[in-house]
Formats: structure tokens, sequence, C-alpha cells
């Protein structure tokens, strides 16, 4: 014959999958570790993980999108020194005292301009991708959700300087040099426009660094909300089912040993 109190059974079994709760959310700094703590919490947070991981690639995109603008900038202004040189030759070719040997020296120097000017073209480039010799853009995602993208102009500048005249520019005739300036300020013309717009460029780029930096800031803090645990209460609920599992354990083991003196006394 046996004899058992079982009263307490609940109150202990609730009191340690209590503590084993707690125990996880000291331990990962979570409030929700599973579904079970929070189907839909974990479904809010899970989104806004996402959106702050598509916005930090985003933000890296953008960050690319500036080098690439920079790159392009950079070409730019030493083409436009380039180009400030031809011009003052060509002035200086003007000069009525010069023969036609020194016109000749002076093409010389105009034509190792123009080659430096062609060698700069051929050597922008971004990853394999040419900047300043073929039409085209190069789109960057810069933000978590489709559709959302910023682009950057590449331009054949070949075409511009063809265009402009200034493939034949020629200095070493008196009678064409208006015309070897007249190409020289039209490709500057043309170099400036395309300059300020990649400057423009790279300042969206900038401002989307900002917004995106600014958005997962805010996105943290949300999801920082929903699934980090409250330590201090926590604890306070550690402390308070540590004492109930306690209690429950003692209550068991005094109801069992009352048993026990029970059977004791019926076998007497």
């Amino acid at each position: 014959m046996s004899i058992s109190i079982n009263g307490s059974n609940y109150v202990n079994s609730s009191a340690t999958q209590s503590s084993a709760s707690s125990q996880d959310s000291l331990s990962s700094g979570k409030r929700i570790n599973s579904a079970a703590d929070d189907a839909a919490g974990l479904q809010i947070s899970n989104r806004l993980t996402s959106q702050i991981d598509g916005n930090g690639q985003a933000i890296a995109n953008s960050i690319t999108g500036v080098s690439v603008t920079q790159i392009a900038q950079g070409s730019l202004e030493s083409i436009t020194n380039d180009l400030n040189s031809l011009r003052e030759l060509a002035i200086q070719a003007g000069n009525g005292a010069y023969s036609a040997a020194d016109r000749d020296a002076l093409q010389d120097q105009a034509n190792q301009l123009l080659e430096n000017i062609q060698s700069t073209l051929g050597s922008t480039t971004f990853g394999g991708q040419e900047l300043l010799t073929q039409d085209g853009a190069i789109d960057f995602q810069v933000g978590a959700d489709a559709n959302n993208t910023l682009g950057v102009r590449t331009a054949d500048l070949n075409d511009t300087f063809t265009s402009a005249g200034l493939t034949s520019f020629d200095i070493t005739d008196v009678s064409s040099l208006d015309d070897a300036i007249a190409a020289v300020d039209q490709s500057i013309e043309s170099i400036g426009a395309l300059n300020a717009e990649y400057g423009a460029t790279q300042n969206a780029f900038s401002a989307r660094v900002d917004n995106l930096l600014n958005g997962q800031v805010n996105e943290s803090s949300a999801r920082s909300r929903i699934e980090d645990a409250d330590i201090a209460g926590v604890v306070s609920s550690q402390v308070v089912t540590d004492i109930l599992e306690r209690s429950s354990i003692a209550v068991q083991a005094q109801a069992n040993a009352d048993a026990n003196r029970a059977l004791n006394l019926l076998g007497s």
C-alpha cells in the first residue's frame, strides 16, 4: 500500500518552465527566443531584421556609387586641366613673332596633351566598366525595397570631342587658331556640364546614405523594443520563480514525509 500527495506538482512544473524561460532570456538577452514566446512579435521582428539588413547593403551600394562619381570627377578635372593647357597653346600660337617651326613645336606639345586626354578617358574605369568612353548608366540598388535605384551616367567623351572639333586641333596655321580655341571652349563647356551632373549624383547618393542610416537606427530601436528582454524584469521574475519552485519542492517533500509517517502508523 502506498500513499502520495501530488497537490503541488502543477505549481512545481509551472515554476520550472518559467525559470527555464527566464534563463533563456537572460542568456540571449532577448524576450522572444522562439515562436512560442510571442509568435506575432517574432514575425514583426523578422520583417524588421530583413529591412535593417537590406538597408545596410543599400548603404554599401550607395557608398560605392559615391566612389564611382568621385573617380569620374577626378578624371574630368584632369582633362579640364589639359584642355586649359591646349587653349593656352592656341593663344600662344597666335603670337605673330612665332615662326612656322615655333608653331610646329607648340603643336607637338598639343599632341601630347591630346594623347594624355585619350589615356585618361581609357583609364577611367570602375570594376572594369568604362565611365567616359561609352554612353549608358551604372545602376545601384539604394533601398531595401524593389524599384529603388539610383544611376550614375556614363558618357562617350570621344564623340563629344569629335563633335566639338577637338580631334582636329591644329595650331600650326594661324588661320585655324579660332577654330582650335572654339573647339577647346566647347569641350570645356561639355566637361563642366558633365562634372556638375556627377556632383549632383554624388550628393544624391550621400543624401540617400543619411536617410538609410536614420531609418536603420529607427528600425533597430523598434526591433529592440519588440524582441529584447527587460533584464531587470526578467531577473525579478527569475527570483520569484526560483522561490516558488523551491517552495513547491519543499512542500512536496514534506507531504511525502507525512505520507510515510501515516504508513508507518498503519503498519504498526
